[in-house]
């Protein structure tokens, strides 16, 4: 188990700055930090006595808190994938080695330049949270909105300073009234709630832990609402506060801040990248010249130093500036080496790969499509973990921040690694600038920051990645908590078994079925062509990653907190014309007023495990395409609410279709996806159909039916099996003879 990290020793330096600090402060500050939670008033008090006694301790202790805003704006202005990569490089490399340099310029300590700060309690994944002196805080927020500016030129940011008493450090905002009078603590917080004035207001913001129901206005579950809150996580929610007001209002805490801006003259030539601003410089990109603006040759030059690619005549045009020495050594595909050679790395698959080391990133993606089968399909998968900033804010110390966002780094990362490291190989691909074949990596990485990640895979992996993923981040991360709660005094929930619409047999499906995730990641997996526009992609798998976050919100009323997965396959752009949400309800009936629903996304991960044992049992099973999307026809035959029509059709093909297939539908589908919920809801399903659990289908005795055949179709390509034979006739060449019903 990791020992804790120790801010004590960098907090007395900066309650002394610029002097010397005592040893017996060690001792007070060590003493206040391992107060416990639920402190009776009078131990506080004499704990305030003792500290306004010292005149060191007495005094304030600065944090400092940002980091960039409107960050899809930025990285994804352009539409070309060299531009995006070197954009979310770029914010990447000053979010966390920009404000580690700031950090190591203004108050120098022992360790080397290159290794975190003891006083950063994290930077990464968009943001950054540092303890410093009072006095300097307010000039390292200021650095730090410089250092993204001086950077990449337009990329939005802030960042803010605040100065708390030392007992705030364990129990958060204590002094309503600046630090006079007496701290605000439970006794008058429960009279206060006893005040219709104030109820409301208190309550929200002293909001229930997990487990307690917010319904509950006893005493006791008051109480446990009222130190839920008051930690140091409170401090952090008081300076992310002030980050959003002073996003909102420039000159709110701080000195005004300044918004880069390039006026657009009636005489200048448009950046052919950005198309918002002047272009001021010539850009020769393989045989291409392109009229670029500062901040899009500056996205282009570092999205090719991270791949290791000349950047020829950028290097002399944008002069001052130059590339980031260490961009390169720091970037995902240096990662992604260094994951290969690893204990763990040398392991996978990719590994055992004879091209794995000397492979090149994929410079396109078109690299990526390559390696899908159908070819030219991408993948685009965009996860968040569930909750996550609220279980931040109730983080009881600075350590237990610390401890909990490097385990959410760290197991993001690996997760990302392990399911591409499981489910690629390395493909030749064609060089465009040298057409030569050349090995390469078959993927993207764009992001994976704290929680959340963006990645590119081919097509027909999208699922299996996305799948693993969340398998590997949901098991390690509930095992790191598991570990922080005896070290940091971690407190994190417990799930319940959740009823599942999936009943079938596979291994996948009954692991993540029996495990009980303490913190959840959903996501959205869409897979399109990849010439397809990129910022119409991002908007839609964003929408997934929406919906997807919905339902784990749905299962988390049910005291399980795993994740969910939303996904679309899309084989042309014209099939959503508007947005996901308004394609599904005119095509697939997802509206309020409907009974009957031609889809069953989103799922939980179990759930869409037994989705991909359907779909590969189906094509091991060789099963007819032109049976699949007959009985996809039917599904659209039903007037109204009805599902009597689609029902017959399905039984009557199963029962003429043979027996092999008979069983597969009757295993796979009926037995998997239409009978399981019989307990949950009182009622049977009308394969293909499903009972839909929806609260408004039983206001007046009406069912409501929901099924997956549609899914199935939608994923049916993008499922490989393996030992499929991919040169064996089509199926439906020896399909049996069928009756239209």
């Amino acid at each position: 188990m990791t020992e804790p990290h120790d801010f004590a020793p960098q907090i007395v330096r900066y309650l002394a700055h610029p002097d010397a600090p005592p040893p017996a402060l060690l001792d007070l500050v060590r003493e206040v930090l391992a107060m416990p939670e639920a402190c009776p008033l009078a131990k506080l008090l004499e704990m305030k006595q003792r500290i306004d006694a010292d005149p060191l301790a007495s005094r304030p202790i600065g944090l400092v808190y940002g980091g960039a805003t409107k960050i899809k704006g930025y990285v994804f202005e352009a539409p070309k994938l060299p531009e995006i990569r070197g954009a979310s490089a770029l914010l990447d490399h000053v979010g966390e080695q920009g404000v580690n340099q700031i950090w190591h310029k203004h108050l120098p300590v022992e360790t080397p330049d290159d290794a975190l700060h003891p006083a950063i309690i994290y930077a990464g994944g968009g943001s950054f949270l540092a303890f410093a002196p009072a006095k300097l805080a307010p000039t390292l927020a200021t650095a730090v909105e410089r250092a993204y500016t001086t950077q990449t030129l337009t990329a939005n940011s802030v960042a803010v300073a605040a100065s708390f008493n030392l007992l705030e450090l364990r129990y958060g905002r204590l002094y309503p009234n600046g630090r006079q009078g007496e701290p605000y603590w439970v006794e008058r917080f429960l009279v206060d709630c006893q005040d219709e004035c104030k109820r409301a207001a208190l309550l929200a913001y002293y909001y229930p832990p997990e487990g307690v129901d917010p319904g509950d206005t006893s005493d006791e579950a008051l109480r446990r609402r009222f130190f839920n809150r008051k930690t140091f996580g409170e401090l952090v929610t008081v300076l992310a506060t002030m980050f959003n007001r002073r996003r909102d209002e420039r000159a709110s805490h701080g000195e005004p801040r300044s918004l880069p801006h390039y006026a657009m003259m009636p005489w200048a030539e448009k950046c052919q990248s950005s198309d918002v601003r002047p272009a001021v410089l010539t850009a020769r990109v393989g045989s291409d010249e392109r009229l670029l603006s500062a901040s899009s040759a500056r996205k282009l030059a570092a999205g090719r130093a991270v791949k290791g690619v000349e950047i020829g005549s950028l290097a002399s045009n944008l002069k001052p500036w130059t590339v980031p020495e260490d961009l390169a050594a720091r970037s995902w595909e240096q990662r992604w080496l260094d994951y290969l050679r690893s204990e763990e790395g040398r392991r996978t698959p990719y590994a055992g790969d004879a091209q794995a080391h000397s492979a090149n990133p994929a410079r396109d993606l078109a690299d990526i499509g390559a390696a899908s089968k159908p070819g030219r399909y991408i993948g685009l998968i965009y996860a968040d973990g569930n909750n996550i900033g609220r279980l931040m804010a109730t983080l009881a110390t600075p350590a237990a921040y610390h401890a909990v966002s490097r385990a959410l780094s760290d197991v993001a990362q690996n997760a990302v690694f392990a399911a591409l490291a499981r489910h690629l190989r390395p493909v030749v691909a064609k060089d465009k600038e040298t057409e030569k074949q050349r090995p390469v990596h078959p993927f993207e990485i764009l992001t994976i920051g704290g929680d959340d990640l963006f990645i590119i895979v081919p097509g027909s992996k999208a699922f299996e990645i996305a799948l693993s993923i969340a398998q590997v981040f949901e098991r390690e991360l509930t095992g790191r908590f598991k570990d922080l709660e005896r070290s940091v005094g971690l407190s994190v929930p417990t799930s319940q078994s959740l009823p599942l619409r999936y009943a079938g047999d596979d291994a996948t499906a009954r692991e993540l079925r029996d495990f009980l995730p303490s913190v959840g990641l959903s996501a959205g997996v869409l897979i399109a062509q990849e010439n397809t526009p990129f910022f119409f992609l991002r908007d839609r798998v964003e929408e997934l990653l929406k919906s997807a976050k919905k339902r784990a919100r749905t299962s988390a009323r049910l005291a399980f907190f795993g994740g969910a997965v939303d996904f679309m396959a899309m084989k042309s752009i014209t099939m959503v014309s508007d947005n996901i949400a308004a394609f599904r309800e005119e095509a697939q009936g997802d509206h309020k007023e409907s009974r009957r629903r031609l889809t069953a996304r989103p799922y939980t991960w179990a759930e869409f495990a037994g989705l991909l044992a359907t779909v590969r049992a189906l094509k091991q099973a060789r099963m007819p395409r032109s049976q699949l999307y007959r009985l996809r026809r039917a599904l659209d035959a039903d007037q109204g609410d009805g599902v009597l029509v689609s029902t017959m059709e399905y039984l009557y093909t199963r029962a003429r279709i043979g027996k092999p297939l008979n069983e597969i539908l009757l295993k796979h589908i009926e037995q998997a996806w239409c009978y399981p919920s019989v307990a949950a809801t009182g009622r049977i399903g009308m394969p293909p159909w499903s009972p839909w659990s929806k609260d408004r289908s039983d206001k007046d005795g009406k069912p409501a039916y929901e099924t997956i055949w549609p899914d199935v179709l939608e994923a049916y390509e993008f499922v490989e099996t393996e030992g499929l034979s991919r040169t064996a006739p089509e199926a439906s060449r020896a399909e049996p003879p069928v009756a239209e019903a």
